[in-house]
């Protein structure tokens, strides 16, 4: 296998929708072995929203393109849960730079 899964949460702010079903947002990040987005997961309540943000990430690196891919998501991801999705995506970013595959490769953000 030439990928790898990493995970972020977020709590959720009170005024979305979703909020009721799931207090934190989330979001599931599949990269292949050179960091970049092959799929994209998150527990957004509409499909649109999840298949939208999915994507903003899906063919980008989250080794080496993660200020485009956050200021992507500032341009075009006007949904309430914006910063829930941006501080689960920091999460995604750490897991990256401290697994072995990535870290052993000298990849720095």
């Amino acid at each position: 296998m030439n990928s790898y899964l990493f995970s972020g949460y977020a709590r959720l702010p009170q005024d979305v929708s979703h909020q009721n079903v799931h207090r934190r947002v989330g979001l599931v990040v599949e990269v292949d072995d050179h960091g970049v987005v092959t799929a994209c997961s998150s527990t957004l309540l509409m499909d649109l929203a999840r298949d939208f943000f999915a994507r903003l990430l899906i063919g980008h690196s989250v080794v080496t393109e993660r200020q485009e891919i956050e200021a992507a998501i500032h341009k075009y991801y006007l949904g309430h849960s914006k910063a829930a999705l941006l501080f689960a995506l920091h999460q995604v970013f750490e897991a990256v730079d401290q697994s072995a595959p990535f870290a052993a490769k000298g990849h720095e953000a």
